[in-house]
């Protein structure tokens, strides 16, 4: 018997399958974001700063976080990785959210 089939953490595979959400919907705001930004400027100063720092600060940590995982994970553990995850993603999210709320 060569061992188990499934190593004994299947981290690796959530974060293959939560990878593509992730990056998806940063990209996804990372080319929304940029059009509302580049075509219909918000008149609204707390909107306009919002969405700057959505694009220039967390989208790329959304997408970091989900990069390091290996570092991350060696330092938080897979359950402190998850919640680190899920809290920028959390707070990513949130402020997209509220972007799309005071823009219509």
């Amino acid at each position: 018997m060569a061992g188990p089939f499934w190593p004994p953490s299947r981290f690796w595979q959530y974060w293959a399958i939560i990878g593509m959400v992730v990056l998806t919907a940063a990209f996804w705001w990372g080319v929304e974001g940029t059009t509302i930004f580049r075509t219909a400027r918000p008149q609204n100063e707390m909107i306009d700063g919002l969405l700057r720092f959505s694009l220039v600060a967390l989208t790329p940590a959304l997408v970091i976080v989900w990069l390091a995982a290996a570092w991350l994970r060696r330092r938080l553990g897979d359950n402190g990785y998850w919640q680190i995850l899920g809290a920028v993603a959390m707070i990513w999210a949130a402020a997209i959210l509220l972007i799309r709320i005071l823009w219509a």
